[in-house]
């Protein structure tokens, strides 16, 4: 399936998915992808679809607050966020060199995350 760009997560939006499915789906895509990287190039594709924004941000604007995942967000100001934007920005300048556990560990721990958000969001609409 490969990574998510910006204009299938727009299409899919306009559509009609939701953009919390979106979400956890373009991180689901990155994790799996990220398990046969071996390319420094294979890094960069991957910090740049890390980088592809959320329609979460559009819908929670001036609510952010609010967010289903606030927790593991929080404006891009979270330390979950910024230690993984950390990693994979340090993998798109020398993954091919670096053990690739602590970079999958990273964002298996953050997709985690994710998918409780997802659940928790879900169990509040049931």
């Amino acid at each position: 399936m490969g990574l998510m760009t910006f204009e299938e997560m727009r299409d899919r939006y306009e559509k009609g998915e939701d953009s919390l499915n979106l979400a956890l789906e373009k991180w689901d895509r990155i994790l799996t992808d990220s398990r046969t990287v071996f390319q420094l190039t294979h890094f960069q594709d991957i910090l740049r679809a890390a980088v592809v924004p959320l329609f979460l941000c559009v819908e929670y604007e001036k609510q952010c607050h609010i967010c289903p995942i606030f927790s593991v967000c929080r404006q891009g100001y979270s330390e979950d966020w910024t230690n993984l934007m950390r990693v994979v920005q340090a993998y798109a300048f020398a993954g091919d060199l670096l053990p690739l556990d602590p970079y999958l560990g990273h964002l298996e721990t953050f997709v985690h995350k994710l998918r409780q958000c997802h659940e928790k969001q879900y169990s509040k609409a049931n």
